[in-house]
């Protein structure tokens, strides 16, 4: 099961990372609810953690669950492992990928010279379209964080109406963006009390992340006593990119096999 960063997708990626292991690997994507749903009364980060854990139940009825969880997915996928784990489910394996810690829903320090950075490295490498689609991107997230909880509010007085459904339907980019930063909304407040008290998941854990995420790695020792961590090359926006899948498919394979090997060796020990 797959858990993705809050802005979704990522399975071109992970077809592209499977395609080059020793062994067949398959992942089921896991969807983030979108702008609509966000916005409907009453709906909170504990609703959407018993409608995810629910939709992996569903999906996996019976057996081990493995998960993957990619940035916030990661965050998600260690509490909803945890539920399903209570509820007497096996939980065969955690693989985390470069999910650093996030202490709000505003942007986080340094924002504007990554974002500089990865814009320049597309045009480098001449992705013209991809760039296009990168200012795009960053032109909505930036509008509505600049907007605040004043335009969110706004957003949502006017979501019934036929013409902001028209708008966001027109535009996948601007509803892939505000189901983003709703998410985050949403989370942030949680996600910021999760470490005060940490559970820890009795499972075996893998958390790959690139060496600026490396300041987390005693928070996931703590959540996670069985973790193994891969250092991985590159920056959270390319790790998947051609420059760094060799290292970052050998990291996973190596996941995988530990995994493996904890299930074997769970069906020898006796009970």
């Amino acid at each position: 099961m797959y858990l993705p960063g809050a802005g979704g997708g990522g399975e071109g990626d992970l077809a592209e990372l499977a395609a080059g292991l020793d062994f067949p690997v398959s992942f089921e994507p896991v969807r983030y609810p979108g702008w609509q749903r966000s916005m409907a009364e009453g709906f909170s980060a504990e609703i959407l953690l018993e409608e995810l854990a629910a939709e992996i139940e569903r999906k996996v009825p019976s057996g081990p669950i493995r998960i993957m969880g990619m940035s916030i997915g990661g965050h998600l996928g260690y509490t909803i492992a945890l539920r399903l784990q209570a509820k007497g489910r096996e939980i065969a394996g955690l693989c985390v990928v470069d999910s650093f810690m996030i202490e709000s829903s505003k942007a986080t320090a340094g924002w504007q010279g990554r974002a500089l950075a990865q814009g320049m490295d597309l045009l480098r490498k001449g992705r013209y379209m991809t760039f296009a689609r990168f200012i795009r991107s960053k032109a909505w997230r930036g509008l509505l964080r600049l907007g605040g909880k004043p335009l969110l509010s706004l957003v949502g007085r006017v979501s019934g109406s036929g013409g902001m459904n028209t708008l966001l339907a027109r535009d996948a980019m601007a509803d892939q963006e505000l189901s983003m930063r709703l998410l985050i909304v949403h989370l942030a407040p949680w996600l910021k009390e999760l470490d005060c008290e940490p559970v820890p998941l009795i499972a075996p854990v893998a958390l790959l992340r690139t060496k600026v995420s490396a300041r987390d790695d005693l928070s996931w020792m703590r959540r996670c006593p069985y973790v193994s961590i891969y250092e991985v090359p590159g920056t959270h926006e390319t790790l998947f990119e051609a420059e760094n899948i060799g290292e970052m498919r050998k990291a996973f394979g190596a996941a995988a096999m530990e995994f493996s090997r904890a299930g074997a060796a769970a069906l020898e020990t006796p009970a």
